[in-house]
């Protein structure tokens, strides 16, 4: 059995609905009790999942630049930030437990995605 069942094209999608997540979420959670880093840091990082998801080279892309491998190991940095996050900022509470969850999945995304089912990026921009 293949755990990597999302393709890029679905993980476009997730990207997107990640994105609005992590710049809602603070909101409707209060997130930034501990500290207002956690309260922005959020915010930031789906302005820049945003950013990054329209330069990868797959199906919801406004310029594929980015491969999709390459795409794979930013989530893998920011869900390895995002576990750091309390540490480093002395979250505490809901803020810290806000970055735990949301590094777990996203490393889960990392972990299920199909980099071999890419697209390359020319092509991509031909869809």
């Amino acid at each position: 059995m293949n755990i990597r069942f999302l393709t890029p094209k679905m993980h476009g999608l997730v990207d997107y609905a990640a994105a609005a997540g992590l710049i809602i979420f603070p909101f409707v959670l209060g997130i930034g009790t501990s500290s207002p880093i956690a309260f922005w840091l959020s915010i930031v990082a789906g302005i820049v999942v945003i950013s990054y998801s329209m330069l990868t080279g797959y199906a919801y892309s406004a310029v594929p630049m980015v491969p999709f491998k390459i795409h794979l190991a930013i989530d893998f940095v920011a869900a390895v930030g995002f576990a750091l996050a309390p540490f480093v900022f002395g979250f505490a509470g809901l803020d810290a437990a806000y970055y735990w969850a949301l590094s777990g999945a996203v490393f889960l995304v990392v972990a299920v995605s199909q980099p071999d089912q890419e697209t390359s990026v020319r092509s991509a921009s031909a869809a």
